[in-house]
């Protein structure tokens, strides 16, 4: 865990959170003018030397008070991992939690929304978005990254490049070339998903529609699909995007309460125990469990095999903070991605390895942190 001195010199370089960015370029923009001005003007060594110290102090409290400096940031994921076509990039939204005091007994929150997407393969930032409560990810969609907007009692829509983070279609632009679907549109994301490269949805006027990136039509099946998810993110948030054939989904929620029942998962029982996934095709079994009863307790993830009732991997992914609690879980091609709080880590498929570790706060890999 990272101390106030720790924490406090990490935030003097830019991390893509938005605030904090734009505090530090004021701190340092100003800086540079005024001792600019001092030494032009003065021309005295001690007079630059004095300005410079006075600064130091002044830029500090600026930095800790609107900066976040030194201070407590415990980031949670608000989204599912979601990854490119070939799964070298992988984006979440996260949510940073600012304590702003204390007012009347009750502690007042401030959050802070991001999009971030890290390059699987170097391990680095591929690039940040500034967001907010009001928006929320989608998935892949339409070659880009979906993103839906609530904007008072109607919802729109927004398109993402992967790779860069710039914006395909604007709201605006995604309403005037999809107008039946924008009308149509409702402010929830509840009743909405991507399924298969096909948007499902339930439209405002209670009928059900799926939307294949240029035509609206009515379609029955979107109502099983989206009960379906719902089900099934109830006992196993983000599984269902992890599995592609609907007629799964009866067979995860079997294997999951046959799964608790096994003596090596009951062990586990008073110590924060957790199903991340369940795969119904090799009967295998994602789990998570606290190493003792601690809020500060290391996270401990493993592969169970339900055929022959037994571990076949375990990692230990460290302390997730209070504000994540569980980690979230996303399986890929050949990694399982783990929102573990303040980071996220990969982890190889086949032997469980720890791959990379990214910290969300600084945006950056975590050895070099």
């Amino acid at each position: 865990m990272e101390n106030f001195f720790q924490r406090y010199f990490y935030s003097w370089r830019f991390n893509g959170w938005l605030r904090h960015d734009i505090t530090l370029a004021i701190v340092i923009g100003v800086g540079i003018l005024l001792l600019l001005f001092i030494m032009f003007k003065h021309r005295r060594v001690g007079a630059f030397v004095i300005a410079f110290i006075s600064y130091a102090f002044f830029s500090s409290f600026v930095m800790i008070v609107f900066g976040l400096a030194g201070r407590s940031f415990p980031i949670n994921a608000v989204s599912p991992v979601y990854a490119d076509d070939s799964q070298n990039i992988a984006i979440q939204m996260v949510r940073g939690t600012e304590n702003n005091g204390t007012s009347n007994g009750i502690t007042q929150l401030i959050s802070h929304y991001q999009i971030i997407a890290i390059d699987l393969k170097s391990g680095e930032k591929q690039w940040t978005n500034s967001s907010s409560g009001k928006e929320t990810i989608i998935g892949p969609f339409m070659g880009g990254l979906l993103i839906h907007h609530r904007d008072g009692e109607v919802g729109k829509l927004s398109l993402l490049n992967i790779q860069t983070g710039k914006e395909e279609l604007s709201k605006k632009e995604f309403a005037q070339k999809h107008k039946s679907l924008i009308d149509i549109l409702d402010q929830g994301t509840y009743n909405l998903m991507v399924w298969q490269n096909k948007l499902y949805l339930e439209g405002i006027d209670g009928k059900y529609y799926q939307f294949d990136g240029k035509n609206l039509s009515e379609d029955s099946e979107a109502e099983n699909l989206l009960s379906a998810r719902f089900s099934l993110d109830s006992d196993l948030p983000n599984d269902f995007d992890s599995h592609i054939e609907k007629e799964e989904y009866q067979e995860i929620e079997e294997l999951m309460s046959d799964l608790l029942a096994e003596p090596a998962i009951q062990s586990f029982e008073n110590l924060g125990v957790h199903v991340l996934d369940v795969n119904p095709q090799d009967k295998t079994a994602i789990v998570t469990y606290q190493e003792t009863k601690r809020e500060s307790a290391n996270r401990m993830i493993f592969l169970y095999d339900m055929n022959e009732h037994r571990i076949l991997f375990e990692e230990n992914i460290g302390a997730v903070n209070a504000e994540q609690k569980v980690p979230g879980l996303r399986v890929l091609k050949s990694y399982y991605a783990i929102q573990a709080g303040d980071e996220f880590i990969l982890l190889d498929k086949k032997t469980g390895k720890e791959i990379l570790r990214y910290h969300l706060r600084w945006n950056i890999p975590v050895y070099q942190n």
